[in-house]
């Protein structure tokens, strides 16, 4: 369930930030399709190099501020690695300079915080 509400909350980031951000643009004009590029990179780096808490309500705020900020540097290096192929592929999304790519990855990484937070939290394993 947590990492259904992960993926739901990346695809719903990536769109939301193409949507909102003028910086943030579709290469060929089919929305649905052309997001499926940085929603796919998002989700397999994300699950490579996971940067999110195990819990999202009882995590210490310390530990929230500390994985939002590499989270946020995390999604905004994405965005320009998705930008990057994009741009090889003629296909995708462009991204028009760093602060766009900044502004998404701030996008992404708190409608998927949001996402976490909402619903049941997983139980902490006894060891």
């Amino acid at each position: 369930m947590y990492k259904r509400r992960r993926v739901v909350g990346t695809a719903l980031g990536a769109a939301l930030a193409t949507a909102l951000l003028p910086g943030i643009s579709l290469v060929l004009d089919s929305p649905p399709l052309e997001l499926l590029l940085p929603v796919a990179v998002f989700l397999i780096v994300n699950q490579l190099i996971h940067t999110y808490p195990g819990t999202v309500r009882s995590a210490a705020p310390i530990a929230l501020l500390a994985l939002g900020a590499l989270g946020v540097l995390q999604d905004t290096l994405i965005w320009l690695l998705v930008s990057w192929l994009g741009s090889r592929m003629d296909y995708g999304v462009h991204v028009d300079g760093f602060l766009a790519a900044l502004l998404g990855g701030v996008i992404v990484r708190a409608t998927v915080l949001v996402c976490l937070a909402l619903g049941p939290q997983p139980v902490p394993e006894a060891s």
